[in-house]
């Protein structure tokens, strides 16, 4: 028995018992980067592809609004948009009936990353969901969507997509 009974095991323990809940979320996070790198190679990173997605929905968006459809706080949102705007992907400008507001948007060459990224993205996510079924899937979804303090996905929109 461990000298600190209260201490949360970060270490696998199988086959010898259970492995701590944070450690498994650590190895699918590296398995989720292996998977995007080995499929994506346009150099970008999933929270940038997930900015480019909002904004061939959204067109104009503000950077609190895209932060929180993207999934990405202020301070990592100002520095992606500040790298993806200075590599031409994105636009920034002021809000005139709001100076402290920026009103972020895609450029010519931000939708044609996008469009290169897309099937690529499609593939990241085949491949991380290779060893899954349906329900798999939809079972992680949703456990991932309340870890992550987000709305559970309707199940029809949800199941549409793979």
């Amino acid at each position: 028995m461990s000298q600190h009974p209260d201490l949360i095991l970060a270490a696998p323990l199988w086959p010898h018992g259970d492995s701590s809940l944070m450690h498994l979320m650590r190895r699918a996070g590296q398995h989720s980067t292996t998977c995007w790198t080995q499929c994506v190679d346009t150099g970008l990173s999933a929270v940038q592809y997930a900015i480019l997605v909002v904004l061939a929905e959204e067109t104009v968006c503000d950077q609190q609004t895209l932060g929180n459809r993207a999934g990405f706080d202020k301070a990592t949102g100002t520095y992606v948009i500040d790298r993806m705007t200075k590599s031409g992907l994105l636009k920034v400008e002021i809000d005139v009936n709001n100076r402290r507001r920026k009103l972020v948007s895609m450029t010519a060459e931000g939708q044609t990353m996008l469009n290169r990224m897309i099937e690529q993205a499609k593939s990241a996510e085949r491949l991380i969901t290779a060893d899954l079924n349906e329900q798999d899937v939809a079972d992680l979804k949703r456990l991932l969507s309340k870890l992550g303090g987000l709305q559970e996905p309707d199940d029809n929109h949800s199941a549409g997509r793979r």
